[in-house]
């Protein structure tokens, strides 16, 4: 077990760690890891931070029993939990969702950085829960158009090739009518759009209607 490490955790020198140096530390209660964030310089470390135990061994102190573990979580005795505040999605049923779709106005948007996903490309990891998102605030026309479009491999889902042109075919979808229409955006770090320069390279997510 490497102490040098967790002292380096401790004070805040170190916040992303290799499966090698932390897995002695998560297994003695002494770090714990969160596997979805990645070190963007090193995609093989994950974000990490001490647990009480751990912040107790790097200065010397008593060590506590290590707290129980359930998968990627650890359960905590000895935390406060912090005053209620509103969050998610308020406008609609169902568990929230820590993007604010619900409460963006018509031209109001936000950002999400490339470092925040896992495959460092947050236009591509967000763009299925902007679609659910626009169908979430649509309703049917009663109206049916017609549609040509590619075929896809349901496993890959990506375009069924054949002599080098895409497979289509002609469907009929209904038509919906959408009360509010998001929209997604890829940024560059130092990108300046009206009063905003965005920080990092990511997505930036916008409400249009």
């Amino acid at each position: 077990m490497n102490i040098d490490v967790l002292k380096s955790i401790v004070a805040g020198e170190k916040s992303y760690i290799s499966a090698a140096d932390g897995k002695n530390l998560v297994e003695a209660g002494l770090i714990e890891v969160n596997v979805e964030i990645h070190n963007p310089e090193a995609a093989h470390e994950v974000a990490c931070r001490a647990t009480p135990a751990g912040q107790a061994a790097a200065g010397n102190g008593p060590i506590n029993e290590a707290p129980k573990t359930t998968g990627n979580y650890q359960i905590m005795t000895d935390v406060t939990l912090p005053p209620a505040r509103k969050r998610g999605n308020t406008a609609g049923s169902g568990a929230p969702t820590k993007y604010p779709f619900a409460d963006l106005p018509v031209n109001g948007t936000f950002f999400s950085a490339n470092s925040e996903h896992a495959k460092g490309d947050a236009v591509k990891a967000l763009g299925s829960t902007v679609s659910a998102q626009n169908d979430k605030y649509s309703e049917p026309t009663g109206q049916m158009k017609t549609v040509t479009r590619a075929v896809r491999d349901p496993q890959t889902k990506k375009a069924v090739m054949e002599n080098g042109k895409k497979v289509t075919e002609t469907v009929e979808l209904p038509v919906k009518k959408y009360n509010r229409k998001f929209t997604i955006r890829p940024v560059s770090k130092g990108q300046k759009l009206g009063g905003w320069t965005a920080p990092d390279d990511g997505a930036l997510i916008g409400r249009i209607l």
